[in-house]
């Protein structure tokens, strides 16, 4: 797998992913999001020193999009292209991530998201709290 900073190509498929109904399910916002406003934050959010927005690819296919909010802690956002669901990358895609950026870093996961929950447990993060229906991680390397 290799991790790279995200383009403005990368815009339209980000967006399939987001509003993929699980994908819409486990987020804190599950509305559709439109194209417009996506592109529009998209462009921002790829060219704002405080994000990191990252896309793993496999054999030149998209496996999925890890975004870096940097501020008084730095959070983690990690969403995989529907059709990689399954597959163990997820894993893999959050390692390379968490390798590029490094540092402590903290995941808020909702409470039916099993998956996310295994997912960051077996990269290390440890629940430190779980309030209103998210639990917060935290990774401290």
């Amino acid at each position: 797998m290799i991790i790279r900073k995200a383009t403005s190509e990368d815009a339209l498929d980000v967006l399939a992913w987001r509003n993929d109904p699980l994908t819409r399910a486990m987020s804190r916002v599950q509305d559709v999001v439109e194209e417009a406003s996506h592109g529009a934050w998209f462009s921002k959010a790829i060219n704002d020193p405080r994000r990191t927005v990252l896309i793993g690819e496999l054999d030149e296919q998209k496996i999925g999009m890890v975004r870096f909010d940097h501020g008084d802690e730095t959070e983690i956002s990690i969403n995989i292209n529907p059709s990689f669901r399954g597959r163990g990358l997820g894993y893999q895609l959050l390692c390379a991530a968490l390798a590029y950026v490094g540092g402590p870093i903290v995941a808020e996961i909702r409470d039916d998201n099993i998956a996310s929950l295994r997912l960051f447990e077996r990269a290390g993060f440890v629940c430190d709290s779980a309030v209103g229906g998210l639990h917060r991680y935290l990774r401290s390397q």
